[in-house]
């Protein structure tokens, strides 16, 4: 036992490294303890196993299943479909389409028959043009002989009152005034007769015929348009049954498509998926809604571990735990998504593999892995689906207590270090070695793997297992302390 002398202002200091080498004393004690008993300070659940919800793979029709492939393709068909309404509605479009056909053999009659009547009235129109052209080129003549003997009756009958007043001729007043007023009407006789045949010979060219010696004309005109409105009429008639047609083709497309997928369903597994298990053999008859096979979708894969709720209190929602399984080259990191304190049989059946049984007092936690372990399940079969791994939380604690150790030595040899000239020189090598090792157990040493040393090499006091005597006695410490000197110091 070594004792060692007590400076004047030293008595603070010593109580301070008393205190930190409990504290350190302390902590390496529950670290020990720690390695020693690591189930009193960890929480791993070994009753871990990697689960995925099935995605049911259903039929949309009813049928026979014909072919179930094993790259995940069935088929699915179905003979007894009723097509009533597709048969009907195919007899009405052919119905429609045969009556478009007659009207429009029609029309083409109608138009051929009004286009020989349109040649007919424009032959018969020529024929009448020519002889109303002749007709007033006479009447044109006549106007003009009329003209001249006008002319030749007016200056007789002047040249007659003129000897009538010489008493030469015999004959009166009235008789000459007569024969003048005749010779004007008959010269307004022809230009009325002129004007007549030019105002017919305009009303033929704009096909107006009147008059009963064209009576045949108008009859003609008459049934040109008569033809004509009918034709307009069926026009009018083709146009509304083709909108029907187009209607009624829609129809039918939709229902020979609805009639397709009643007769027929060919299913595929997601790309994304994998075909797990199939529900409905080859052969047999199935039911719109009923489970052909069942999928699993690796990206839902999750890991479900059992934890007595004492552990639980440690976890929450969002929670960070490892994750670690055999034949894995690292452990992967989960997140807590939720806690469970129970299923049932039900619940069971919409996963891959069944929950493992609980005791008392235990509950699930679904864990939810990252991008790493999530790889680890997309390169296993079926995504790795009831593997059993180990799921371990994160001891947080040790990790602050190595943090405190690390701060308590460094804080430590900072007193040791100010205090280094009270400490006897016989223990420095063995309190210096004692600080190595401390500061190597909590890496409290310093990037070159060197304890950091002040003016003189450190040392520790032996006050940190053993408290200094009181002031009373320090006459005999320094007389205890001279002949340590003068003894030899054993190595």
């Amino acid at each position: 036992m070594f004792s060692f002398r007590k400076s004047k202002d030293g008595g603070n200091n010593d109580t301070s490294v008393r205190l930190a080498s409990y504290a350190v004393l302390g902590v390496m004690g529950t670290v020990f303890a720690s390695s020693a008993f690591p189930p009193l300070f960890t929480s791993t659940s070994t009753r871990a196993v990697i689960n995925a919800p099935l995605v049911p793979l259903t039929t949309p029709i009813s049928g026979k299943v014909t072919s179930l492939g094993a790259a995940g393709e069935i088929t699915v068909e179905n003979d007894r479909v009723d097509n009533s309404t597709l048969i009907g509605l195919k007899v009405q479009l052919a119905a429609l389409r045969n009556e478009m056909e007659q009207k429009n053999s029609i029309v083409g009659d109608y138009a051929q028959r009004i286009g020989d009547l349109e040649s007919d009235l424009s032959g018969q129109q020529a024929a009448l043009l020519v002889r109303i052209t002749a007709d007033l080129k006479a009447a044109e003549a006549a106007l003009e002989m009329v003209t001249y003997s006008s002319r030749i009756a007016k200056a007789e009958a002047a040249r007659k009152l003129r000897l009538m007043a010489r008493g030469i001729a015999a004959g009166s007043e009235a008789e000459v005034a007569d024969m003048v007023r005749l010779e004007d009407t008959k010269l307004e006789a022809a230009k009325l007769a002129v004007a007549k045949l030019a105002s017919e010979l305009d009303f033929a060219r704009q096909g107006v015929y009147v008059g009963a010696d064209l009576q045949s004309l108008q009859n003609l005109q008459q049934e040109i348009r008569t033809r004509k409105a009918d034709l307009l009429q069926l026009k009018l008639q083709i146009a509304t049954m083709r909108t029907k047609e187009t209607e009624l083709g829609s129809l039918v497309a939709t229902e020979a498509l609805r009639v397709d997928r009643l007769a027929r369903a060919d299913l595929h597994v997601p790309s994304t998926s994998q075909l797990y298990k199939p529900v409905a053999a080859s052969g047999r008859e199935v039911t719109a809604g009923d489970t052909l096979a069942e999928t699993l979708d690796c990206r839902d894969a999750f890991v479900v571990a059992i934890f007595s709720e004492r552990q639980a209190q440690a976890l929450a929602v969002g929670s960070r735990v490892d994750v670690n399984a055999e034949g894995w080259a690292q452990a992967a990191s989960g997140v807590v998504e939720r806690l469970v304190p129970r299923t049932t049989d039900r619940v069971d059946l919409d996963y891959a593999v069944p929950f493992p049984p609980t005791e008392r007092r235990e509950l699930y936690a679904y864990i939810r892995l990252t991008e790493t372990g999530t790889a680890d399940l997309r390169d296993g079969r079926f995504c790795s689906v009831g593997t059993w791994v180990d799921v371990t939380m994160p001891q947080e604690w040790l990790q602050k207590t190595q943090h405190y150790i690390r701060e308590a030595s460094t804080s430590l040899i900072g007193i040791a270090q100010a205090s280094a000239a009270q400490w006897p020189s016989a223990a420095e090598t063995e309190l210096t070695g004692l600080v190595r090792r401390s500061a190597e157990r909590f890496g409290a040493l310093n990037p070159e793997g060197r304890v950091t040393k002040g003016p003189r090499d450190v040392r520790v006091s032996w006050g940190i297992l053993y408290p200094q005597p009181r002031r009373a006695d320090v006459h005999a410490v320094e007389l205890l302390n001279e002949r340590m000197r003068a003894a030899p110091v054993k190595s």
